[in-house]
């Protein structure tokens, strides 16, 4: 651990024979994000990353790493490099330019999708840190880290930062059994994401036929679970390349029966009306399949599918809710930031830690025990609870907000400005 801990090939000699003169590279960030292509979350991790570190250090200029430019950006300071061998002497030459590498945030360092994810995060970060001697973990998501090999390869990674900052209390617990280094806790980025317009998020909204005349809203934002197997071939692959059997589908089904009994008494015994918000709708992933599955599963006609593909926009359609169901994080984490009500079904730890800074644990179900133990009747109290109370987390969602620009404000002054 300590030989991991003080050195990953320092090659300083080498950064500063190819690095450019230091006025031609000012204030230049790479940062190696999630999937910012189809996920919704992270992309509201690097919009939002991006965006509050301009306001901290105007004339800052970003680097990511991703298959598109289209993202609907309104930032003119972002390059987009590709992903793979493509990208990969564009990605060493942005490595070599920057002053610092942020990795993350968003939930990388975890193994519940493969046995391969954390050796390419460990291998990825050790081959960055031969070109840029300053990487930061940025609000990471860690864990779960189930498999030794798995922590081998986390302690790796964290060995290549300068600083570790890990989102959320059950992150903190994870990353402390991998790194003998000062951990802190930074929010997720996105509560901190500009918001988009209102009234084109209301128009949107009617558009679609959703009333806007003080009837309850309640958003859901469903994901197929239940397919991830012990396995080095990540799902994305399996899925597009047809790899191997994709399991699950039987307890999923049942998850899309339980969660429509639940929205149909919703709207029935409590006059709500449902807006489904998918949130990753990328082929493998294909929340909107699991959203119109589950329409297809409810007997109520109070009902629809809005599919909004950035994150500003989900945000401000977001906010005209009454509550947010999410069985994606990212929904739950920006409809909160607009003072919305929350419950999550979740699927692993980082609910339980996002929530627990909120005060509001006692508002998830565990989705195996949602199917298992058929908790419809559950569901339905928290969602009523819900649209009874105001959120009771406002103050402390200040307080995390906080938290996040304190932390930007460190990076800048140490590493940018």
């Amino acid at each position: 651990m300590q030989v991991w801990e003080k050195h990953v090939f320092p090659l300083e000699g080498l950064r500063a024979r190819i690095r450019p003169p230091v006025d031609e590279m000012a204030k230049k960030v790479l940062i190696l994000t999630g999937d910012i292509d189809g996920n919704l979350g992270d992309n509201a991790i690097a919009w939002s990353t991006c965006e509050n570190l301009t306001a901290a250090a105007p004339g800052v200029s970003f680097t990511l790493v991703s298959d598109t430019d289209s993202f609907g950006w309104d930032l003119k300071n972002v390059t987009i490099i590709p992903r793979g061998i493509k990208g990969l002497f564009q990605l060493v030459r942005k490595a070599v330019e920057s002053d610092v590498v942020l990795c993350g945030g968003g939930g990388l360092f975890q193994d519940d999708d493969s046995r391969i994810k954390m050796p390419y995060w460990a291998l990825r970060l050790e081959f960055v840190r031969l070109f840029c001697g300053k990487i930061v973990g940025y609000s990471l998501g860690v864990g779960p880290l189930r498999r030794p090999s798995s922590r081998l390869f986390a302690r790796m990674s964290f060995a290549c930062m300068e600083r570790v900052s890990v989102r959320d209390p059950e992150a903190m617990k994870t990353a402390r059994a991998t790194t003998g280094k000062r951990i802190s806790i930074v929010p997720d980025p996105a509560l901190i994401l500009g918001n988009g317009s209102r009234p084109q998020a209301r128009s949107i909204l009617e558009t679609h036929g959703v009333p806007m005349d003080g009837t309850p809203l309640i958003g859901v934002a469903a994901r197929k679970w239940f397919h991830h197997v012990d396995s080095f071939i990540p799902h994305m692959y399996a899925a597009k390349y047809h790899l191997r059997k994709i399991p699950g589908r039987e307890k999923c089904q049942a998850f899309s029966r339980l969660l429509a009994r639940a929205l149909d008494r919703m709207a029935t015994e409590h006059g709500a009306f449902i807006v489904f918000m998918p949130s990753y709708n990328s082929s493998h992933e294909a929340d909107d399949q699991m959203c119109r599955e589950t329409m297809e599963n409810m007997v109520s006609g109070d009902k629809r599918l809005l599919c909004v593909d950035t994150p500003k926009m989900y945000k401000a359609v977001a906010g005209h809710l009454d509550v947010m169901l999410g069985a994606r994080m990212h929904p739950a984490i920006l409809a909160a930031s607009e003072g919305i009500g929350i419950v999550g079904i979740s699927y692993n730890q980082k609910f339980k830690g996002f929530f627990q800074m909120l005060g509001i644990q006692d508002r998830l179900i565990d989705v195996r025990d949602f199917v298992d133990r058929e908790m419809v009747d559950e569901l339905v109290s928290l969602l009523v609870t819900s649209l009874k109370e105001e959120p009771p987390y406002l103050n402390r969602m200040n307080q995390m907000r906080r938290e996040i620009h304190e932390f930007n404000r460190s990076i800048v002054q140490e590493y940018i400005k």
